[in-house]
């Protein structure tokens, strides 16, 4: 093994990408190799060959931040060098592949058609092609003829795009016209926690590759031998069920799904099958909307009768001093105007002026130090953690206190005719995006007018789990504050997701008897798991925090500002005292 190139590299940190964004990739690959490759084998081959230096400083990072979390999974790793070629020949077999290139012109310089040649067994490759967004496509092509060439059908292809986006690729050669169709077909992409295969398409040619709908409905065509087309619905002014639902009475489809909830007024006109997913309406604002305010943080670590608690202790204090300077032997104004300053010292953790030299006034001291301690080391606890985590004002936990606040709620036309006639809400102020809206985009919409606080959101939850879950894979790629959605807790409506067929259609018991048996055995669930994966809630609470900058603590410098004019102010006055008996009297003295 011939690592003297990655040695050499590692002291050039040009072509470097943002940290986030090299951790990101790592996981992706780390997800496919834990939960894919090594569950069907217990060790593999990295090969690496590339042209272009910064790759190389790429790959480089990359392998560093793999190896930190790769386990105890034996690992043969393999460097190619530019025109050695056959000189590097490292004999063995090559049954599991990782393969790190930045182009074809690399990736034939590796041969892997020579560790194969002598098996009769399929090799599986997996590779990391990274390149310029523009070059991907082709370079990909060139890749997938090449192991067509050489009968290598196991071949995946994964690219980072521009934006940090992960996609993988493969080719299926097999296709209606030819038997070699080399075009990169995208069958996956990673969504921060597993590749997410969702149905995609539109237009005639729109096919299925996933997806809840997507699996049930491939599940539904092999168990029962049917194929299946996808037409999108035409766009119009309606919401997209009503347009399903109509191509579904003009025969143009067999059956219509995708998120439609069982009406009475649909069954009247289409005949639906058992309910396969069940979600339910929820309201949902934005947490950056509640988010504390520099002050608000100042003064949220203790409830007001703490803090009104404090001001009194300070005040018994101030009483207490004033006491004892009367009865004690008196001192002139300058001696009590340093006890005064003692006690604020005292209150703010600083070291005392003058020690007091009557017994009874250190021990009162000894104990407003003991009470000020423990005060000030729970407020600045609390404090720090409220300026570096995500704490939020109170939030509404309820419908009805929705309504009480005049909010607005932001939807759909559809889903305003869902919830438009329920009692609790129908008095509600309503924002209606148009019947071609989506619910992403009602989500999206309030993302764009966060410093509204009268707003909130009504879809499906599946809907805020989703874009919660995308938000926080952006998150993880760029060093910003997370944008997320709270949820009421309070249930709008149930939903019972179904597909309706043709009135009277002959498929029905067929279909029905297959949901009921995917329900007993927990697939449908399963799938529904795999599509709103919540996993990002704790694995991202490592990286749910802010930078600590200025707008955490502007509150502190105006305080502070405040004290140095209030400073200058008294600066003055002593100024004219020098001339003024009347001032003398407050601010001269021996």
């Amino acid at each position: 093994m011939n690592i003297s190139q990655l040695l050499q590299t590692y002291q050039d940190r040009s072509g470097e990408q943002t940290n986030r964004i090299n951790e990101y990739v790592a996981r992706a690959l780390l997800h496919v190799v834990h939960s894919h490759i090594l569950s069907v084998t217990p060790s593999l081959v990295l090969t690496l060959c590339c042209r272009d230096n910064h790759t190389c400083n790429f790959y480089n990072e990359m392998m560093s931040i793999l190896f930190r979390s790769w386990g105890i999974a034996p690992l043969q790793i393999v460097t190619v060098e530019q025109g050695l070629g056959r000189q590097q020949f490292v004999a063995g077999r090559r049954h599991y592949n990782l393969i790190f290139t930045d182009s074809y012109a690399a990736f034939a310089e590796i041969e892997v058609e020579a560790y194969s040649q002598d098996y009769n067994y399929n090799e599986y490759y997996y590779i990391f092609l990274q390149a310029r967004d523009h070059l991907l496509q082709p370079e990909m092509r060139r890749i997938f003829a090449h192991c067509w060439r050489h009968q290598l059908i196991n071949c995946n292809v994964q690219v980072q795009m521009a934006t940090g986006e992960i996609r993988l690729y493969t080719y299926l050669p097999f296709g209606d016209h030819s038997c070699a169709n080399m075009t990169p077909t995208l069958i996956n992409y990673y969504n921060g926690t597993h590749m997410h295969n969702p149905l995609q398409g539109s237009g005639p040619e729109a096919h299925i590759i996933g997806g809840l709908e997507g699996r049930l409905l491939l599940t539904l065509g092999l168990r029962l031998n049917f194929s299946v087309v996808v037409q999108p619905p035409p766009r119009d002014d309606q919401p997209m069920s009503h347009r399903g639902m109509k191509m579904l009475q003009r025969n143009e489809v067999d059956l219509c799904l995708g998120s439609v909830r069982q009406t009475v007024p649909r069954s009247l006109l289409a005949t639906s099958t058992h309910s396969y997913h069940q979600t339910s309406v929820r309201f949902g604002v934005l947490d950056t909307t509640y988010k504390l305010s520099s002050f608000d943080i100042l003064l949220y670590p203790y409830p007001t009768t703490i803090w009104l608690a404090i001001g009194g202790v300070f005040a018994l204090g101030a009483l207490v001093q004033l006491v004892m300077d009367r009865v004690l032997p008196s001192y002139p104004l300058q001696s009590v105007i340093v006890q005064w300053l003692n006690l604020e010292l005292m209150f703010v953790g600083m070291p005392m002026m003058q020690t007091p030299s009557f017994n009874a006034k250190r021990i009162y001291c000894i104990m407003l130090m003991l009470y000020t301690l423990l005060i000030r080391t729970v407020y600045q606890g609390k404090l720090y953690h409220l300026i570096r985590t995500h704490q939020l004002n109170r939030l509404p936990q309820s419908i009805d206190e929705l309504v009480d606040h005049n909010y607005t709620v932001v939807l759909s036309d559809e889903m305003h005719e869902m919830i438009g006639e329920i009692p609790t809400v129908q008095y509600m102020q309503f924002h209606r995006l148009g019947s071609n809206s989506t619910p992403m985009q009602t989500l999206d919409y309030l993302a764009t007018r966060a410093q509204d606080n009268r707003l909130v959101a009504a879809t499906g939850l599946n809907f805020f789990k989703r874009f919660n879950r995308l938000r926080a894979n952006e998150t993880q790629m760029k060093q910003q504050a997370p944008i997320q959605f709270k949820l009421i807790p309070e249930d709008v409506i149930d939903l019972q997701v179904t597909m309706y067929l043709r009135k009277h259609s002959f498929l029905i018991d067929e279909f029905n008897d297959q949901i009921i048996r995917m329900r007993s055995v927990g697939l449908l669930e399963l799938w529904a798991r795999w599509e709103l994966d919540l996993s990002y809630l704790w694995t991202e609470q490592a990286l749910n925090f802010e930078m600590l900058g200025l707008q955490q603590l502007y509150a502190i410098f105006l305080v502070v500002l405040s004290g140095l004019l209030l400073s200058t102010l008294l600066f003055l006055l002593e100024l004219l005292s020098l001339r003024s008996p009347q001032l003398q009297r407050c601010f001269l003295s021996q």
